[in-house]
């Protein structure tokens, strides 16, 4: 079979076209630090993988295209799709990309985004959150954070961040590290798990000093001087993003708008609303920031390492 016709070269300029452009755009996002707006660092290693051989199979194409009649091949490739809603369905699948890539803006996800998903205010994993069927809730926790020694001996104190069951060792000893930290700082890199582990022990963390950085999330049932200082969680991709929060009151939140980043500073405490406990930073300083490199954060697999690798001079 002789590939020789126009439709047929048409077909494979396209396609070398759309391929070596998904190559180039996916480079340049690598290369203007843009890929962490859309994945989460351990799917962006894989999308990297891509480019290259996207390129050779463009070459390729391009190949077929220049040869014409001397590219003889046998008789066991697909046939081009005919028809042009085939044609615009099949090479939409690939033009999409692109176009939305040229034509919105690459920022990321903002407030208005949390108001629609919902902002979530406690550690967002099945283990750790309140009201999960094996895992004691937050009064169980508060229960065995300040009971009494059940043996009666004064002298064997009860241990404060004994975990409630084998999912939240982690967390435990986390707990620990941070409660020996003189304030603790919200660091991005175990920004949700330092959360959790916050959120788990709160009656010991009451009045532990607390940095965290993040932008300003407030819905109308906020006072006005009540804010959540947010950050998004990415898991895979902005598609599965989680706005995840800390609550923060004082003075002079009324004067920040929602998505101005700030740096908080203040004191751990919690507040009951609707019924439900949570956490609450009652703030001794607010300052506006500019947005990081790196807005999302993201799971970190072991957090007490991460951790160490932090503060090495704080390891037990």
């Amino acid at each position: 079979m002789n590939h020789s016709s126009a439709g047929a070269r048409f077909h494979y300029v396209v396609r070398a076209l759309l391929l070596a452009a998904l190559a180039i755009y996916v480079m340049h996002l690598n290369e203007s630090n843009l890929l962490e707006y859309y994945l989460a660092p351990q799917m962006q290693t894989l999308l990297l993988l891509c480019p290259v051989p996207l390129l050779f199979i463009a070459f390729g194409m391009v190949y077929h295209a220049v040869m014409g009649d001397a590219g003889d091949v046998c008789d066991c490739e697909h046939p081009h799709p005919r028809g042009v809603v085939r044609n615009l369905t099949v090479y939409g699948l690939f033009a999409l990309p692109l176009l939305f890539g040229l034509l919105v803006p690459d920022q990321p996800l903002a407030s208005s985004m949390a108001a629609k998903k919902g902002m979530v205010y406690t550690y967002p994993n099945p283990d750790v959150r309140t009201g999960s069927e094996n895992v004691p809730g937050d009064s169980d926790a508060a229960g065995s954070a300040r009971a009494p020694n059940p043996t009666g001996n004064e002298s064997s104190p009860v241990d404060p961040f004994a975990p409630r069951d084998k999912y939240s060792v982690e967390f435990a000893e986390l707990a620990k590290r941070l409660y020996a930290m003189p304030s603790v700082t919200v660091r991005p890199e175990i920004f949700s798990e330092t959360v959790g582990a916050i959120e788990m022990y709160k009656p010991v963390f009451a009045g532990k000093p607390i940095s965290v950085q993040g932008f300003v999330f407030r819905d109308d049932s906020m006072d006005k001087n009540m804010f959540a200082v947010s950050r998004f969680l990415l898991m895979c991709c902005t598609a599965d993003a989680v706005p995840f929060g800390i609550l923060v009151s004082g003075e002079q939140a009324s004067r920040f708008e929602n998505d101005t980043w700030v740096s908080i500073e203040g004191t751990v405490q919690t507040v009951k609303i609707e019924g439900e406990e949570r956490l609450l930073i009652q703030a001794e300083s607010i300052e506006a920031i500019e947005e990081p490199a790196s807005p999302y954060i993201f799971t970190n697999p072991d957090s007490v390492a991460a951790f160490d690798e932090l503060y090495p001079a704080a390891q037990p």
